[in-house]
Formats: C-alpha cells, structure tokens, sequence
C-alpha cells in the first residue's frame, strides 16, 4: 500500500433454456450500466406483492462490502413503454402473468434485442403463484445475471489485456490473467507482485504470491490468512510508519472450495484493513490453486480502496480478474 493509496441447485418448476437469435452479429451493443437491470413489469404490480418479491432478491445487500450496497440497481418500466429504446438493456427482466400455464417457469434467452444481452422471462398462472416462485428461484435468477456481467468483462478484459503485463507474468510467474490496460506493476519479485490501477477515487489491485506446497492443509482457511497477512506485512507498507495492509477479523473471511477444469480452487472473501496506525480498509478476494510442476501454492488476490464511493462494481471487476487465473504449462 503506497502512500498515494488514500451449481445452480434445480427446482421441480425451474425451466432454464437459452436461445440465440439468427443473425446475432448484426445486433447492436447493450446499454445500461454494470450491474444495472430492466424489469418489465406493470405498475400496479410493482407497487402489490409481486414488485415486493423482485425488490427483496434484485436488492439484496452485497457480500463481503465494508458499506450496504444492493446486488443490483434495478430501472423499472411498463410493459407499454417497453420499446426500441430500452429493449438494447444488458439485462432484462420481463414479468407477466399468464392464466394458461399450471406452474410458473423462468426461461433465459441471449442477446434477443443486443448482444451481449440476457433476456430473462417469468410468467405464472396467477400473482401469487408468481410472487412466490420469484422467492423461490431468487438465488438462481441473481447467479445468472452476476455470471452474465462477469462474462461481459471477462471478454472485454480478453480484448483489452495489457501484452507487456501478459507476457511478463508468464516469463515470470508461470500463469496468465486477463489484466487491462490501465494497470501497472508496483512489486515484482520472485514469489510477490502488485499490479494496481489508480484513479483519483479509487485505487484497485491484483497481488500474486507463490510459497511450497505441502499438504492440502495449506487450504485451511485459517493457514491461507496467516500467509496472506504475512505476505502483506512485508510488501505492502501503509502510508504511516508501522502499518500495513492486514486482514479484518471482526467479520471473518469467507472461504468457498470448487473445481474448475479439473483444477482445485479456494477462494476466500472478506475485508481488509490497514493494521497499524490508521481507519482504511475495503473488500479483496483471494483465489489459491496448486502449482503442480513446481509444487507451489499459487495466490491470485484482488483489492479495492476507494473511501466515500459505491464499490460493488469496483470489486466486480477486480473478482473477474482473479477468476481468469490459469497456471502456465
């Protein structure tokens, strides 16, 4: 820290299909912002319970934020107004009822009006069948448009990658991420590395660190904390003599284990904080995987600061980072 540095689990109703539209490379870009959804939806009903379900899952405070900060920011708009205009959003949210079905369902298609566009529909016999099954499939509908921003960046980042960044964390490191242009590197040893993008309200970071592998006991949440703080002690100085990045324990990490391509993962969530003299903090995620050919513990982390601003977009965009970690050949 520089002193500058001010498995979708299936319901009996859930039906999920996708769909793409011919012809697709002629569609125009989205609009809207990251994070941002469209909801279709009548204006009796979002004032009436069916409004209330939506607002309760769209609206959830965000994980793992040193301030609340709803999951999504939500526009709503009557079927009638829903036009060309609006129908280029990045994400759609169309509601209806429909007395001709017996069950509610929920179908996804893909760049309907633009590309690359989700288009989520739900429809139910009645408003309180579909109030209920909004409840009941809330996490599903939030995972979908989450993974559908992710993929957005993760593409973009491919696009925009930075090639000097990308060749030297092969040569060096032996893994490639899909780091945009814009970031630089501030440490870059043997085993420590810090790539940081600064804007004058906020400050985003990636820290790559390597250390031996010795059993699968080095995935223990606890052992994977003791070595990112001591990690950060020694690389990642705060701007008054003594302090440094550290870990918050007063809301513990969160640690999540998965497999991707064969490949085991731990991630952990949580919030930093500046030990030491002073009151900075913000949201990282860690994400560690094995080495194999070199038998090393491989740690992707990224960071926000970014005091006084909304961070849910910051730390989605430093988390898709971490989440394009591959280990080299």
């Amino acid at each position: 820290m520089k002193s500058r540095f001010l498995l979708i689990p299936s319901l009996a109703m859930l039906i999920l299909s996708s769909c793409t539209t011919a012809g697709d490379t002629l569609l125009p870009g989205i609009s809207g912002v990251s994070g941002e959804v469209l909801v279709i939806i009548e204006k009796h009903h979002w004032a009436d319970t069916l409004g209330s379900s939506l607002r309760h899952i769209l609206q959830e405070e965000v994980d793992h934020l040193p301030q609340p900060e709803p999951m999504f920011s939500v526009i709503q708009l009557p079927p009638v107004q829903f036009g060309t205009v609006f129908q280029s959003h990045r994400n759609v949210l169309i509601i209806k009822t429909n007395t001709g079905l017996t069950q509610p369902k929920i179908t996804v298609r893909q760049d309907v009006w633009s590309r690359p566009q989700t288009v989520i529909d739900m429809e139910g016999p009645s408003d309180s069948s579909l109030a209920r099954y909004i409840l009941e499939s809330g996490s599903q509908i939030q995972q979908r448009i989450n993974q559908a921003e992710k993929e957005r960046l993760t593409s973009n980042y491919f696009k925009y990658q930075d090639a000097d960044i990308t060749a030297r964390l092969k040569e060096r490191h032996k893994l490639s991420l899909f780091v945009p242009r814009g970031y630089s590197f501030d440490v870059d040893s043997s085993h420590f590395a810090w790539l940081s993008l600064e804007t004058p309200t906020a400050s985003q970071g990636i820290f790559i660190y390597t250390y031996p592998y010795t059993d699968p006991g080095n995935f223990k949440p606890e052992n994977l904390i003791r070595r990112r703080n001591t990690f950060l002690r020694r690389n990642v100085p705060g701007p008054l003599p003594g302090s440094f990045m550290g870990t918050e324990d007063i809301i513990p990490p969160v640690l999540r284990e998965f497999t991707m391509d064969n490949k085991y993962f731990a991630e952990i969530k949580g919030l930093w904080r500046l030990e030491g003299r002073g009151s900075m903090g913000g949201p990282f995620i860690s994400l560690s995987t094995v080495d194999e050919a070199r038998s090393l513990v491989v740690t992707v982390e990224g960071y926000v600061y970014a005091p006084g601003e909304p961070k849910r977009e910051l730390f989605r965009q430093v988390e898709t980072i971490v989440h394009t970690l591959k280990i080299s050949d």
